[in-house]
């Protein structure tokens, strides 16, 4: 429901404009402060605004960095399908514990590799 949204708002704030409006935002936050000579009720609430924002824009950074992973594991899965020599056995290996990933990356460190050199000969 808010998927599309988030993602909107994270690559709008990705670029220079999104920037340039973060940081319009913070200047006038202190140019009230500076107009109410940064008293006690301005900095409670310019410091209650600044909260609220970063935890916002830190859901925002999870859920389009989250996306992305998914997308690039989608793609890894599906060239490791497509090489004929490759382990099938990575595909989906994201979801897996790290007690399993540990395991696997020392097995596969002990396998020797596949030579190219041997398949063009």
């Amino acid at each position: 429901m808010l998927e599309r949204p988030i993602a909107g708002l994270a690559v709008w704030l990705s670029k220079p404009v999104g920037f340039l409006a973060t940081c319009f935002t913070i200047a006038v936050g202190l140019g009230a402060g500076a107009i109410l000579s940064f008293n006690d009720h301005w900095a409670l609430v310019f410091n209650l605004f600044l909260s609220i924002a970063a935890i916002l824009l830190a859901g925002i950074i999870l859920v389009a960095g989250a996306k992305d992973t998914a997308a690039i594991q989608i793609k890894l899965d599906e060239l490791i399908r497509a090489v004929e020599h490759a382990d099938d056995r990575l595909v989906g290996i994201e979801e897996r514990s790290v007690e399993e990933l540990e395991l696997i990356k020392t097995r596969g460190q002990e396998q020797p590799r596949f030579d190219q050199s041997r398949q063009d000969a």
